[in-house]
C-alpha cells in the first residue's frame, strides 16, 4: 500500500505549549523496522565501575579499567542494553538475564536477591521468567530496553512487558501499570496497538506502532512524555498517576507544521529527552529536558509537546543517542554530529568554551562508522571494524581509558577489546557493556 500521506511543509518553528496535535491514522502503511539484535550471538565484555553487580561480576570485585569478560553467562547474546545500574542481556534463544541493582525490581528476578546470599558470584545475577505471561510458544522476545528502575520486553507479536516501576524526583517510585505498585515478575504493559520498537529513558518509555505512532509512559516531569503541560506533567491532573502510566498518544507541536497527521519511522529516547523520525521525511521532532541544548534548541527550557528541530534539518539521520545533557547524531552516511553539554569532553571537540546549540561535525575518527551510544557523561562511537572510540568524563573509569577525562575520540584499547570484534554498545551510568564477536566472525 502506498503512503498517503503528504509532503511535509515546515513554517518557522516554536516550542510552545498552544497549538498540539494528537496524531491520528488515516489509510496508512504497516510499518516494520529493522532488527535491534545481532544475527548471530555473542560474549559481553564489562568495564567500569560493578557497586551494584552491574558488571555481572563477584561483589567482590570493585570496578575494572580494562574491559573484562562478563562470567556466568549461559547462551551467546545477541542484544544488550543497560539501566543506570543494572544491566539487561537478550540471548539467541530469546532468553533475558538480568543483573545489578534491584532495589527497586528492576531485575525481574528474585532468587538471588538476598543481600545476605553467601555465593557472592550467584548474587545479582539470574534469568527472567516469562512464563505466567507468555503462554504462547509462538510468541517471543525480540527487544529490551532498560530505565532506571525498571525493564521492558517486546515480542515479535507486538506486545509489551515489564518490571520494576516509573519514579519521579520529587514524588520517588509511583508504579509501571498500577499506582504505588512496583511490579517483581514480569506483566504486561497494554498498548492499543502493535508495537514494532520499544524505547525507554531514565524513567519513561516510549513505544512505535506499526501504524507510524507514538505512545509514551512513565514520568514526564520534564516534558520526557511529549503528551502533557508543564502543569500537568508531575502528578497528571486530575486524572492523576494513572494519566502518567497508561500509554498514551504523544501530541506533537504544529507550530513549525503544516501537516496535519505525522506518521514516525523510528523513537530514540535519551536520559530524559527523545527524539522522533518522521516517516519518508529527513524532519526530527524532540521534547524533555533541554537545559543544555541537548534537543537543538536554542532555549534551554523544557519541551513538553516535541517539535521540529531547526538544527537538525538539512541531514539524513540514521539515529541519536543521548546522555543526561547531551547528544550525539549519527548520519546515514557515517557522520557523527554532537550537541548540549561540553564541560566534560563528552561531544568529542577540544577547546569548547561554551555548550553547543547546534549539530558541530566530530571530524577526528579516523575510521567509517556505524553506531553511536552514550552514557550521563560519555559518549562511544562504534567503527564498522568493530573497533571502539570513546570519549567524555573519566570519573567511574566506563569510557575505557582511566580517571581521565577524554576530549576526543580515543580508540579503547586493551586485552580484550583488542581481538574481538565489537557489534554493540549499551552505557549505564557507571559502567558499560559490549557486545563482542571474535576477530575471526564477520562484523
Amino acid at each position: 500500500m502506498q503512503n498517503e500521506t503528504s509532503t511535509l511543509h515546515l513554517f518557522p518553528s516554536s516550542i510552545l505549549e498552544d497549538d498540539v496535535k494528537h496524531p491520528v491514522s488515516a489509510t496508512v502503511p504497516i510499518l516494520s523496522i529493522a532488527p535491534l539484535s545481532i544475527a548471530k550471538g555473542g560474549d559481553v565484555l564489562a568495564v567500569g565501575e560493578n557497586g551494584m553487580g552491574q558488571m555481572g561480576m563477584s561483589s567482590n570485585i570493585a570496578e575494572r579499567q580494562n574491559a573484562q569478560p562478563v562470567p556466568k553467562i549461559p547462551e551467546k547474546i545477541v542484544q544488550i542494553v543497560t539501566g543506570p545500574l543494572h544491566s539487561v542481556l537478550l540471548t539467541e534463544q530469546k532468553n533475558v538475564y538480568s543483573f545489578g541493582c534491584n532495589d527497586e525490581k528492576a531485575l525481574g528476578h528474585t532468587a538471588n536477591d538476598d543481600d545476605d546470599s553467601d555465593d557472592e558470584d550467584k548474587a545479582y545475577f539470574g534469568r527472567v521468567d516469562f512464563s505466567k505471561v507468555i503462554t504462547d510458544k509462538n510468541e517471543q522476545i525480540i527487544q529490551v530496553a532498560a530505565g532506571d528502575s525498571h525493564t521492558i520486553v517486546l515480542t515479535n507479536l507486538g506486545k509489551v512487558y515489564g518490571w520494576g516501576t516509573f519514579r519521579s524526583s520529587t514524588n520517588g517510585p509511583f508504579g509501571l501499570i498500577k499506582k504505588n505498585r512496583i511490579e517483581s515478575d514480569p506483566v504486561e504493559i497494554h498498548v492499543p496497538e502493535k508495537i514494532i520498537k520499544i524505547a525507554s529513558g531514565h524513567d519513561f518509555a516510549l513505544f512505535l506502532s506499526e501504524t507510524g505512532q507514538v505512545y509514551s509512559c512513565g514520568n514526564g516531569e520534564t516534558g520526557q512524555l511529549g503528551r502533557l503541560n508543564r502543569y500537568t506533567c508531575e502528578y497528571g491532573g486530575r486524572a492523576g498517576t494513572e494519566r502518567l502510566i497508561q500509554p498514551s498518544l504523544i501530541q506533537y507541536n504544529r507550530n513549525g507544521l503544516y501537516e496535519k497527521d505525522l506518521m514516525f519511522e523510528d523513537i530514540f529516547a535519551s536520559s530524559h529527552g527523545f527524539f522522533l523520525k518522521v516517516f519518508k521525511e529527513n524532519h526530527i521532532l524532540a521534547g524533555g529536558l533541554n537545559n543544555f541544548h541537548q534537543l537543538g534548541f536554542e532555549s534551554t527550557e523544557p519541551v513538553y509537546f516535541p517539535a521540529i528541530v531547526p538544527s537538525l534539518e538539512g541531514h539524513q539521520w540514521k539515529k541519536f543517542a543521548g546522555g543526561l545533557h547531551h547528544t550525539l547524531a549519527l548520519t546515514n552516511d557515517g557522520q557523527v554530529y554532537a550537541f548540549g553539554r561540553h564541560y566534560e569532553g563528552q561531544l568529542g571537540h577540544e577547546n569548547l568554551d561554551k555548550h553547543l546549540v547546534k549539530p558541530k561535525l566530530i571530524e577526528n575518527i579516523p575510521e567509517e562508522v556505524c553506531d553511536i551510544s552514550c552514557g550521563n557523561h560519555v559518549s562511544f562511537i562504534l567503527a564498522k571494524s568493530g573497533k571502539v572510540y570513546s570519549f567524555g568524563d573519566g570519573t567511574s573509569l566506563q569510557h575505557g581509558h582511566g580517571h581521565q577525562d577524554i576530549k576526543i575520540p580515543k580508540l579503547i584499547s586493551s586485552k580484550y577489546m583488542d581481538i574481538k570484534q565489537i557489534q554493540m554498545i549499551a552505557v549505564g551510568s557507571q559502567h558499560t557493556l559490549f557486545l563482542a564477536a571474535d576477530t575471526a566472525a564477520s562484523h
